[in-house]
């Protein structure tokens, strides 16, 4: 179930957009818009697609999205029966035929905008700091709606608690018709990553030969079909590794993988360490 829209300013008297969702689940498709976006998580986890970086959010995940960069929020399907909570800000490089952003006093905040090409998780004390304004300014009216928005970005712009998230190799412009066969493309990855998927039935779905399937797939995302399909999985492990009571074995095979070899492999050359050192890390315990 998509998530319901709770509240909707991007009314004709409001020069940009801010909305709480609420839902059962994220499962917006992978898209683009030529508005910048800030999404931030109040309650949900799953994986985040944003360009041709996959990665695990939980509640507390912050991030900043270019204009027209793809990107995708898919809930854990485990947690499909729980709720969701998010508040989504987008706004345009004009707000209503003015250019704010371009301002010489605001050059900081046009920076940041160009950073966010590739997409920027706010992290630290920014992240406190930003979340409660944007909360704020989910109920703000009048003036008090632009004097938020710069606050938000002036905190990001002067921060260094940002994480650049997609590849640099990633090709920033990607048509529409280039989105919708990706779209089915990632609804038959992540209707089955737990199970069987094969390059041959993504090929047949994209409408191509495995060969030209595989060459399209490599130039549009920068990655192979198979290392997404392993990195889906491994963002999956990651979230059951956090659980307590659940042994490394258990994760490979709940995750799609039939090998622990194979699972040990593919985890430490995506996570830079093993699965039981991630476990480790994540626990309670070596938390405190």
């Amino acid at each position: 179930m998509k998530p319901v829209l709770i509240k909707v300013t991007n009314t004709p008297d409001h020069s940009f957009s801010i909305e709480e969702h609420k839902g059962r689940a994220f499962n917006y498709l992978y898209h683009f818009h030529p508005e910048y976006e800030l999404t931030y998580i109040i309650k949900g986890k799953g994986a985040r697609f944003v360009g041709n970086n996959i990665s695990h959010f939980d509640a507390g995940d912050l991030v900043l999205v270019g204009k027209n960069l793809a990107h995708h929020w898919h809930s854990d399907p485990e947690d499909e029966h729980s709720s969701v909570r998010a508040i989504v800000l987008k706004f345009a490089a004009e707000l209503n035929g003015v250019r704010l952003f371009d301002l010489p006093e605001n050059q900081p905040i046009r920076q940041l905008l160009d950073a966010a090409a590739k997409g920027l998780k706010i992290v630290g004390k920014t992240f406190t700091e930003v979340a409660a304004l944007m909360e704020a300014l989910l109920v703000a009216a009048g003036p008090e709606r632009i004097l938020l928005l710069l606050r938000i970005l002036n905190e990001i712009a002067h921060s260094n608690d940002l994480e650049v998230i997609a590849n640099s190799d990633y090709p920033h412009h990607i048509t529409q018709y280039d989105m919708d066969k990706m779209n089915k493309i990632y609804e038959y990855i992540l209707n089955n990553y737990l199970g069987d998927v094969s390059v041959s039935e993504a090929a047949a779905i994209a409408n191509m030969n495995e060969s030209a399937f595989c060459k399209y797939f490599k130039r549009r995302y920068a990655k192979t079909f198979i290392q997404v399909v392993s990195e889906i999985r491994i963002s999956h492990a990651c979230r059951q590794l956090n659980k307590p009571d659940i042994t490394v074995a258990e994760v490979c095979y709940q995750s799609g993988f039939n090998n622990l070899s194979n699972f040990t492999k593919i985890f430490r050359k995506i996570m830079n360490m093993s699965p039981g050192e991630y476990q480790k890390k994540m626990s309670p315990k070596h938390r405190s």
